[in-house]
């Protein structure tokens, strides 16, 4: 369990429920489908960080438009993973995570449509561009050693912002000695 994020147990196919939940289901809990949302997420992550100052209008609307289809992308795999596991989908932290992201940029398209009406809400736009990023923090649940050493570090942070601490106070007492 990383970040008290706890795995979310799947609903498994019933006769009961319904052929098109039934699908969903079977595609959410596919290996090819986390294999394709996490290449997204890779991806996205690079195209989020093509954006520099002073580019070509070219290129600024190409990274628009593909801004634009992984938005498309990412709100289909919460729409499917809200069909197949409807409650249990709030269950799993990285779920959340990831609808709480989705949310976020659609408030960010539309913080931006005020933009154009002559509001400057840049700033609230790029903290949902901050979080977007963060998704890639999902390859920690699939790389087992990238796991290990995320769960050191969280488990070290307490004796760290200790000796933070205790680096202030030395840094204080040296001040006041130089005054």
């Amino acid at each position: 369990m990383v970040y008290g994020f706890k795995p979310v147990v799947y609903i498994h196919k019933d006769k009961t429920k319904s052929c098109f939940r039934n699908f969903f289901i079977t595609v959410t809990t596919s290996t090819a489908f986390d294999n394709f949302i996490m290449f997204c997420i890779v991806l996205n992550t690079l195209f989020l960080c093509m954006a520099w100052y002073d580019q070509s209008l070219e290129l600024q609307n190409l990274l628009v438009n593909v801004n634009y289809v992984f938005i498309a992308i990412f709100t289909l795999e919460a729409i499917f993973k809200l069909t197949a596991l409807r409650r249990n989908y709030f269950k799993d932290g990285w779920n959340l995570f990831d609808f709480t992201v989705v949310i976020l940029t659609f408030i960010a398209l539309i913080l931006a449509n005020f933009q154009s009406l002559g509001v400057n809400l840049s700033q609230q736009a790029t903290m949902v561009r901050i979080l977007r990023i963060l998704r890639v923090l999902r390859l920690i649940k699939r790389a087992k050693h990238l796991k290990i050493i995320s769960e050191t570090i969280m488990a070290s942070l307490p004796a760290l912002a200790s000796l933070g601490l205790l680096l202030l106070l030395m840094i204080f007492l040296f001040t006041v000695i130089g005054v």
